[in-house]
């Protein structure tokens, strides 16, 4: 069935006009090591903290654009009070959140027992718990995740996949609440890829280590236009994306 792959890459090759033959001089950043990927990561790292109040306001506005509900919070207690607030206007009783390292600083689990949603950590071992998990979070009003990083360029939330954090979180509950500390933040989708690149040779090409088989690129509320060309919102994810903002920790 299909196409064999060697007819399909011939293809390809024709259609771009080139040879049937690898290029002579392989693609130039393949070449990077180990301490040119550091000091370019270092650079990017560096113009970030320079830049890090507008681009914090760059994530804000540009999300807004995309669809976000964006909340400034100027610390911890602001951001649990307006996820209360939040659940507390959604009636929710059952709210699934990630296992991330930002609900270490942030007791969402205390807070939201306070007015009677139980917020439970959505982790799974194994295709039958995978399933009871997604039975839980079909029942769930909201789902809560950090971000690994917000891209100022694009209004973007990134999430990696990896143990404790299912991309089902921030897909199956009807509304979904991501929160983004100033250290998530990047300017740029080339800054993104460069921070990425280190990490993909220290823990995975060199090191071996597991770096997953796709990044989560969160861009405002699930849409899609696949009948007649109209936009539909809340389809194939949530209809309602919430950007909670931590101005500081």
């Amino acid at each position: 069935m299909g196409i064999p792959s060697d007819d399909f890459l011939a293809m390809v090759r024709g259609a771009l006009g080139r040879e049937d033959a690898p290029p002579v001089e392989p693609y130039a950043p393949l070449l990077d090591d180990l301490a040119a990927l550091e000091s370019q990561a270092a650079a990017v790292r560096e113009r970030i903290a320079g830049e890090l109040p507008g681009l914090m306001t760059q994530v804000a506005d540009t999300a807004a654009l995309r669809g976000w509900n964006v909340a400034r919070c100027a610390g911890v207690e602001d951001a649990l009070d307006y996820v209360v607030s939040l659940a507390g206007r959604l009636g929710a009783t059952s709210v699934a959140r990630s296992e991330q390292e930002v609900f270490g600083a942030m007791p969402v689990d205390s807070a939201l027992a306070g007015v009677g949603a139980l917020c439970w950590p959505a982790v799974y071992e194994g295709a039958e718990s995978r399933a009871s998990v997604r039975r839980r979070l079909e029942e769930c009003a909201m789902g809560i995740t950090g971000a690994d990083y917000a891209v100022a360029e694009t209004g973007s939330v990134i999430v990696l996949p990896r143990r404790g954090l299912s991309r089902l979180v921030s897909v199956v509950p009807p509304v979904h609440v991501a929160v983004v500390r100033p250290q998530d933040i990047v300017g740029t989708l080339d800054d993104l890829f460069a921070l990425r690149r280190l990490e993909f040779y220290r823990n995975g090409a060199e090191g071996g280590g597991d770096m997953g088989s796709y990044l989560n690129f969160i861009t405002g509320p699930s849409r899609t236009a696949d009948i007649e060309q109209t936009i539909v919102v809340g389809v194939h994810g949530p209809k309602e994306v919430h950007l909670v903002m931590l101005e500081q920790e």
